[in-house]
């Protein structure tokens, strides 16, 4: 009996001693398997991927998956901003309108065909002018300066706004040959061009683009140049024409701007629209700084 048993216990110690001895030679056993997970958590610590729940590389496969798209969204995020911030720098630099009207401000033309400069970049239908100086309805559509060029006076482009800028034009013209406009009053203001009965201003431009106009004001800037009487000014177009009330404009420095309604001379569609102002009674002389044509349009 004792040596059956013996026996017996025997074959049971040579049977546990050969199936862990083949787990171990395969590779396949369950101690295997929780080797391999073990070595694929130790993995994932030292990648930086969140450790998956349960352990085992199936379900780590969409986490590192994940974390490779988070990674490729900060890229591009950073990318876009970079692309951003190139593109704000390059709108900084690039200059406007007014700084090459600067560089040839002895041109009666306007500045080459470009982006419509405006103050303050503000818009109203398609005038891009920006409000009006003088506080006339709508944007502005044009507004030209008058600068000292060794006492003639010369026209520097402010903004334009209208649609199509191809035939903007601004100058002084005399009804006698030579004639050079003169600057003046620049000790008791800011100056300007003198305006009387031997010359006048001439203004081109198109209304191509519009389709209505609401509104129309034409502005000057500056004051009567007689010591003892006030003035005022009128306008032609080819629509028709127009005047202020006599003695509209002081003689009184500092300037001012002076306003008049010109909507029924000047309509949508034109492509050679001129505005010709002249000086008006009492004192038929002026002297302008500027002059500004405002729109209320579509």
């Amino acid at each position: 009996m004792c040596r059956r048993i013996l026996l017996f216990s025997a074959a049971l110690c040579v049977v546990a001693c050969g199936s862990t001895g083949g787990g171990s030679a395969d590779g396949g056993g369950a101690d295997g398997e929780t080797d391999a997970s073990l070595a694929d958590t130790s993995m994932q610590q030292e990648s930086g991927f969140p450790e998956a729940s349960g352990g085992d590389a199936g379900a780590d496969a969409p986490t590192r998956a994940d974390a490779a798209t988070d990674a490729e969204s900060h890229a591009d995020a950073g990318t876009d901003a970079d692309a951003e911030s190139h593109s704000d720098t390059g709108t900084d630099s690039a200059p406007d309108a007014a700084s090459l009207a600067d560089s040839d401000s002895s041109s009666d033309s306007a500045p080459e065909s470009g982006a419509h400069d405006a103050s303050d970049g503000s818009t109203l239908g398609p005038i891009t002018g920006g409000p009006c100086s003088s506080g006339a309805a709508g944007a502005t559509a044009i507004r030209i300066e008058f600068i000292d060029a060794a006492g003639t006076a010369d026209v520097q482009w402010l903004v334009e706004g209208d649609p199509d800028r191809s035939n903007d034009s601004a100058g002084t013209y005399g009804y006698t040959i030579p004639f050079t406009p003169s600057y003046v009053d620049q000790f008791l203001a800011q100056g300007g061009v003198a305006l009387d009965d031997s010359d006048f201003i001439d203004i081109g431009m198109s209304t191509v683009g519009l389709t209505s106009i609401t509104s129309a004001t034409l502005s000057v800037y500056g004051r009567s140049y007689d010591v003892s009487t006030n003035g005022s000014f009128n306008w032609q177009t080819f629509d028709g024409t127009g005047q202020t009330a006599t003695d509209f404009v002081s003689n009184v420095p500092p300037y001012q701007w002076y306003s008049a309604d010109m909507t029924t001379e000047i309509g949508p569609g034109e492509n050679n629209a001129l505005v010709r102002i002249k000086a008006g009674p009492s004192s038929n002389s002026l002297v302008v700084n500027q002059v500004e044509i405002c729109l209320v349009a579509q």
